[in-house]
């Protein structure tokens, strides 16, 4: 800061009043500051800036899996989102682990000096509960309500009954499934939900088909799709429905002819062939409704949580089934 002083001819204290963006310096000095830190190579210590104010104006966002389109797409619209606010953004990605909590437990302690909040895609985490945050930083958590955080999901219970629903209504006598791993929370809803809507139904339940969220586990649950006789399935995430649709073409089974396959998701239905009907979880909505409620939280206002609607959307993946 000194060498900077020297070159614009002012004082250690008026650099000082630049970097913080005081009001109490005249354009033109500003301006001789600012070339002068430029000239020399200056940059403010931003560590230093936030601890005399208390503030860092920046978020933490930690996910797990940024291949997966889904939490991409979810960071995406928290960035969007937090553009329009004076907080940016620091991402970190933890890698897959056994003990996911203590991973975020530690996480949110290495980057606590630096972040004002937190937003977590804890959509696979056992038990949020047992998640301890450092003292006094607020965090919004994706996924289903807990008690402990804010929490921002997708209301996929209604989603996943909607679309049972609708393809009994065509007429099919059961819905097969096609799950996620049996780690995952999402997995887990959407194959209670699956199996509650059935029985209620009053529908045979069929055996739950266990995949792991890729097109190929798709690919090998329609040979047993085939093999059980099924005109109805419903997979967990629409890779793992393409995959279904791909498998049932590679035998002649057409789709819808011959069997009716719904995705959840709702990233690819209008991109596959037939385009598929899906259950939508609106990544975008819920990024932004994220990063809403930390600001929100940082301003004072008390925590809440927030559920996003998931409608079916019909598309030419389903019909009644060929008797």
């Amino acid at each position: 800061m000194g060498d900077v002083a020297a070159a614009a001819g002012v004082s250690q204290q008026t650099v000082s009043r630049v970097v913080n963006n005081s009001n109490a310096v005249r354009k033109k000095t500003v301006d001789k500051v600012l070339k002068a830190m430029a000239e020399v190579g200056y940059s403010p210590n931003v560590a230093a800036r936030s601890l005399r104010s208390g503030r860092t104006s920046a978020i933490g966002v930690l996910a797990t899996d940024l291949s997966r389109t889904g939490e991409l797409r979810t960071v995406q619209a928290i960035v969007d989102a937090t553009r329009r606010s004076e907080f940016a953004v620091v991402l970190d990605r933890l890698e897959p682990t056994d003990d996911l909590v203590g991973a975020y437990r530690h996480a949110m302690k290495r980057m606590a000096g630096r972040v004002d909040g937190f937003i977590i895609e804890g959509l696979e985490l056992d038990h949020p509960e047992e998640l301890d945050a450092p003292p006094g930083i607020p965090v919004v958590m994706a996924g289903p309500p807990c008690s402990r955080f804010s929490t921002v999901g997708c209301d996929q219970d209604p989603g996943v009954r909607a679309a049972v629903n609708y393809l009994v209504a065509l007429g099919h006598r059961t819905v097969h499934f096609v799950s996620g791993p049996d780690n995952s929370r999402q997995a887990a809803v959407r194959r209670r939900a699956w199996q509650e809507c059935v029985e209620a139904n009053g529908c045979e339940i069929p055996d739950v088909i266990k995949g792991d969220w890729t097109a190929s586990s798709g690919r090998n649950a329609a040979r047993y799709l085939r093999a059980a006789g099924a005109t109805a399935v419903l997979a967990s995430n629409d890779e793992m429905a393409a995959g279904v649709i791909v498998g049932l073409f590679d035998m002649g089974v057409r789709v819808p002819d011959d069997m009716s396959v719904v995705g959840f998701d709702d990233v690819l239905g209008s991109v596959v062939w037939p385009t598929m009907t899906a259950v939508r979880q609106d990544f975008t909505a819920i990024g932004q409704r994220l990063a809403e409620e930390l600001l929100a939280q940082l301003q004072g206002v008390p925590k809440k949580s927030v559920m996003v609607p998931a409608p079916l959307v019909v598309r030419g993946s389903t019909a009644p089934p060929q008797h």
